[in-house]
């Protein structure tokens, strides 16, 4: 479904129409290792730059169990769940902002900068952005408690010492 409605907006309409939220979001939680990361990533491709499927996966459970995900050994899982929770934050609902960080998000957000891949670094560093884009202080407090300065200070160390991309 993911792979459907990759870069065709009419695709992931069809596809959300057809009340296939739910279900992925439930697979999040009790489906096998693949199909956890099957869903997420589905739930990434319906979630990005749709402000109303943003609000529909929210709404459908499915920030807790990506929280889960990103804890899993599961290869591939913490960077779809990452990127969708970034995406959820991105919707510009400080109430989804909020659940995130209540859901536990922040630590292992915070080990995904110190040890994810680079994409997954990116998509962490994003999303603590989002979550604290609004001013929350008690957002901004939970991320400098778990140490996301020092993490995000090394993440751009990292990056400073790349060679410029031409």
């Amino acid at each position: 479904l993911g792979n459907l409605a990759r870069d065709n907006s009419e695709n992931q309409t069809a596809v959300a129409a057809a009340g296939v939220i739910p279900p992925l979001v439930a697979l999040l939680s009790s489906g096998t290792a693949e199909a956890k990361v099957q869903a997420a990533e589905a739930l990434r491709v319906l979630v990005i730059d749709n402000s109303e499927k943003q609000t529909a996966i929210a709404a459908a459970g499915a920030i807790e169990p990506l929280v889960a995900l990103l804890t899993s050994g599961i290869d591939g899982a913490k960077g779809s769940a990452v990127a969708v929770l970034a995406a959820l934050a991105d919707g510009g609902h400080s109430e989804t902002e909020t659940a995130i960080t209540t859901a536990g998000a922040i630590p292992p957000i915070v080990e995904l900068l110190a040890s994810g891949t680079d994409e997954e670094k990116i998509a962490a560093a994003a999303l603590l952005g989002l979550c604290v884009a609004d001013g929350d202080s008690e957002n901004m407090n939970a991320n400098a408690a778990v140490g996301a300065i020092p993490a995000l200070v090394a993440l751009v160390a990292s990056l400073a010492k790349r060679p410029p991309v031409e």
